[in-house]
């Protein structure tokens, strides 16, 4: 026996309900937009800008780097594909890292031609976490119907999940593919769970096909797609208790035809597996404990819901808090829902998850290290997280409960925690909003490497028309790119070729002043040594920001005036520290 509600209560918790998702949404598409196109480019997202662009890495540094000025304007057309370079070399540069299929990258460079600017890649992105939204709604109601919780009910809390998880606002943010990998994951599972209902659903052969061109379009996103397509394998198999079916051959028979389009692409691969060992080497050779991976793993779990830009650190509690949450979904997943959607969800989580655990474990690298690369795991996470959620908001499942034995011992436990349970629901929901909020007061949030060009980029543009020397890998300078004046100039140098030094001194103006950034300590060290030459000791600002700032004297230093010159420069660190504190 179940209890109705009034219908004038009905409608208004349904107005209630509606203006909270709507709040959520609102705010899950202004934490993703705002700014968008100040933030950092990473050096990976600079390398896709480049491709796009129809130049190769070896291709960029050949001509750029080559001791001779250029100006920032000039540079930045290698980010918006405005170089006179056909489809044709942007497909050849593609192929050349075989590691990233094309098709996040082929509609960037189409985007970026559009607009003409560095930021409509991101923009890209963006549109594709905007779409993930209603598509996880979706997904929740092919999977949780029929239950005892009403799939619009937990369509609304994974929704609310996704919607401010800082996880999915930074990959948002970024040019990369990940964002489309993870809306035709959860596209393409909700066609095979509509393709499976069989008779229940008329239109199955549309299921079927938009399964299978959902899946192809996630295999040509990212080869980790891969996983996804086995989870799905494995559910089918196992729901259809390993007989042949018809449900079993039609997916075998799409699974062919996926196979088939996702074929030139595996030639691809296999005729340039050296290359790909070469790029990726950096996440096969990590070595590493398997306690300090474990601390990583729980540190990950966390930001998924909630980030407040903290370190991995062992003594974390709000990283415990979250694994506890995740355990408990889980359970009551498992416990309270049918065997097909339970075994769906966690075969979502736990085979991508194994995927990158286990070679890392077993053979060395860094791949479960990296949040990115667990895309699919977060996502069956949230589904569970989600499912829990709603049951303690979903008020045709607490009337059920209401119906039960209120001497009973779970009548009694579920009268007692469902206020807890409430709370820690809505500070979840409350805790990723503020993650996500902090998230877009920083330009370099979650840019690795590449965030210390925000320390660089208002130095340098505090001066007019500077002049930037350095002979740092072009990623990181077309990082900086993006961040300087377009009048900037740059005189880059190739280290692995032994540049000239004193030839690029010599064409610079007497008494010029110009920043070294990033600069080699070979580099440092002569331009340190060159009479012509004055270099200026670092500050804290500017050892952060890897600069020094230099000047072209009309005459060379004697010795003793180097000392004079070093002497008072230190004294003015000196004093400027005891001003600061």
């Amino acid at each position: 026996m179940q209890l109705k509600m009034r219908p004038g209560m009905e409608l208004r918790r349904r107005l209630i309900v509606g203006l909270l998702i709507s709040g959520l949404l609102l705010f899950g598409t202004y934490v993703r937009c705002a700014d968008a196109g100040q933030k950092v480019y990473t050096v990976d997202e600079v390398r896709g800008l480049l491709r796009a662009s129809g130049v190769t890495s070896k291709g960029f540094v050949a001509s750029v780097y080559t001791g001779e000025p250029v100006v920032n304007r000039d540079l930045q057309k290698y980010q918006t594909a405005s170089v006179d370079k056909p489809l044709g070399d942007a497909l050849s540069a593609f192929a050349n890292n075989p590691e990233h299929p094309p098709l996040y990258y082929l509609m960037m460079r189409f985007s970026l031609q559009l607009f003409q600017q560095a930021a409509a890649s991101r923009w890209l992105a963006i549109g594709f976490s905007l779409l993930l939204l209603p598509a996880i709604y979706w997904l929740c109601a092919e999977l949780f119907a029929p239950a005892a919780i009403r799939p619009a009910v937990v369509g609304h809390s994974v929704l609310a999940l996704v919607a401010v998880s800082p996880f999915q606002v930074l990959l948002a943010q970024e040019a990369r593919q990940y964002t489309v990998w993870a809306l035709l994951a959860v596209v393409s599972s909700a066609f095979l769970l509509r393709s499976l209902k069989g008779s229940q659903n008329s239109n199955g052969g549309f299921s079927w096909v938009g399964y299978g061109v959902t899946a192809t379009l996630g295999m040509y996103s990212h080869l980790f797609f891969t996983w996804v397509l086995v989870s799905h394998g494995l559910y089918v198999l196992l729901t259809e208790k390993l007989r042949l079916s018809q449900k079993l051959l039609r997916y075998l028979v799409v699974s062919v035809g996926i196979s088939a389009a996702f074929f030139p692409w595996v030639w691809v691969v296999a005729t340039r597996m050296e290359t790909i060992a070469k790029t990726t080497k950096w996440a096969s050779t990590y070595s590493d404990t398997l306690a300090s991976r474990s601390v990583t793993w729980l540190h990950n779990l966390g930001i998924g819901f909630i980030d407040f830009g903290w370190r991995v650190r062992v003594d974390n509690p709000v990283s415990y808090l979250i694994l506890a949450l995740v355990a408990y979904s889980t359970y009551q997943l498992c416990r309270h829902t049918p065997r097909r959607v339970w075994l769906f969800v966690l075969l979502l989580m736990g085979v991508s998850s194994m995927a990158q655990v286990l070679p890392d474990v077993l053979h060395g690298g860094r791949r479960s290290l990296l949040p990115r690369y667990s895309l699919t795991a977060y996502l069956g996470i949230e589904l569970a997280v989600g499912y829990a959620i709603a049951q303690v908001f979903d008020a045709q499942y607490l009337a059920h409960l209401n119906t039960l034995d209120p001497a009973t011992i779970a009548s009694r436990w579920q009268s007692f925690s469902r206020p807890l349970k409430r709370v820690l629901s809505i500070a979840l929901i409350l805790g990723g909003m503020l993650s996500s909020g902090l998230i877009t007061q920083s330009l370099g949030w979650g840019k690795g490497s590449s965030a210390f060009t925000t320390q660089a980029s208002p130095i340098i543009n505090q001066v007019s028309q500077p002049l930037v020397l350095s002979d740092v890998d072009h990623t990181y300078a077309l990082s900086l790119v993006h961040q300087v004046s377009p009048d900037t100039r740059f005189i880059l140098l190739n280290r692995e070729q032994s540049p000239d030094y004193a030839a690029v001194i010599a064409q610079l103006p007497a008494n010029s002043d110009f920043f070294l950034f990033a600069a080699s300590p070979s580099m440092v060290a002569y331009f340190q040594a060159a009479d012509s030459l004055w270099v200026m000791p670092q500050t804290k600002d500017m050892r952060t920001a890897r600069l020094y700032q230099a000047k072209r004297l009309r005459a060379p230093l004697l010795v003793e005036q180097r000392v004079v010159e070093q002497r008072v420069a230190e004294q003015r660190m000196v004093e400027q520290r005891v001003a600061d504190q």
